[in-house]
């Protein structure tokens, strides 16, 4: 039996217990490599994954970034003060290149094996 996934986007939120993902302004393709793994995942606990593009209030990002037990993010993305922001993030992990500060987060995702990894540690 598969468990709940719910999808937020801004402004809104949920009240409701899960685990949580903020998903920060990823591509196409690494936003479908996250929804295929967590289709095929058997999960325990009801999943909640906040999709920010760079375009929302940046208070509404940080609010979910409070909340969430893993941040995936994609260091190429226009904001650069956010990628930093959430670099500095001990749960973070990133797609791309870090440009300035590749030295303070080393929790580079390389492929969807290792992504597949970090999430079922988060997620179970």
């Amino acid at each position: 039996m598969k468990n709940r996934i719910t999808v937020v986007t801004a402004p809104d939120d949920v009240l409701m217990d899960g685990k949580r993902i903020l998903a920060y302004s990823l591509s196409v393709e690494q936003k479908k490599m996250i929804s295929d793994l967590l289709y095929n995942f058997e999960q325990h606990a009801n999943t909640i994954i906040y999709v920010a593009n760079g375009q929302e209030d940046p208070r509404w990002v940080l609010d979910k970034k409070q909340k969430c037990s893993i941040i995936i993010y994609n260091a190429e993305a226009i904001d650069q003060t956010m990628v930093g922001y959430l670099a500095a993030q001990s749960n973070s992990f990133y797609f791309g290149e870090l440009r300035a500060i590749n030295s303070i987060n080393e929790n580079r995702i390389q492929d969807e094996a290792q992504l597949k990894n970090i999430m079922e540690d988060c997620l179970n």
